[in-house]
């Protein structure tokens, strides 16, 4: 006879796990960077990555967090998240970096008096970070 609990019990474990690695990230031993994108990303489809500002690295350049949570605002609401290993994250950007045109991308001028160089990726593309293709 087939046990109808055995996938809710673990399923349930599965979920406890992920609350207890939500709980560790805002622990001071997780290292995560926060990044908040506010209404304009809804009109443009775009998702901004500084990696230059006044002529020195900043941004996702320098972070030396372990995750990136980017944040979607519409009206002070956040209406959506993405959270990406580091590691993963600068990689996939780099790759960007090199072939904006492949992703849709483009390398620019922004920011406060556009002294900040960026990358404007089209928010379709970060589902890829984490599963490079070249």
């Amino acid at each position: 006879m087939y046990n109808h609990n055995n996938k809710f019990d673990v399923d349930l474990q599965y979920g406890q796990e992920g609350e207890r690695w939500l709980t560790w990230l805002g622990t001071d031993q997780a290292k995560v960077e926060v990044k908040t994108e506010r209404d304009t990303w809804s009109d443009t489809g775009n998702a901004v990555f500084e990696y230059s500002s006044r002529g020195k690295p900043s941004g996702v350049a320098v972070t030396e967090a372990d995750y990136w949570l980017h944040i979607f605002k519409e009206k002070d609401q956040a209406v959506m998240c993405f959270m990406f290993r580091v590691v993963e994250l600068k990689e996939f950007l780099r790759l960007v970096f090199k072939h904006p045109e492949k992703y849709g991308a483009r390398i620019c001028n922004g920011g406060d008096e556009n002294t900040s160089s960026v990358i404007l990726l089209p928010i379709a593309q970060l589902y890829r970070i984490g599963k490079i293709y070249e």
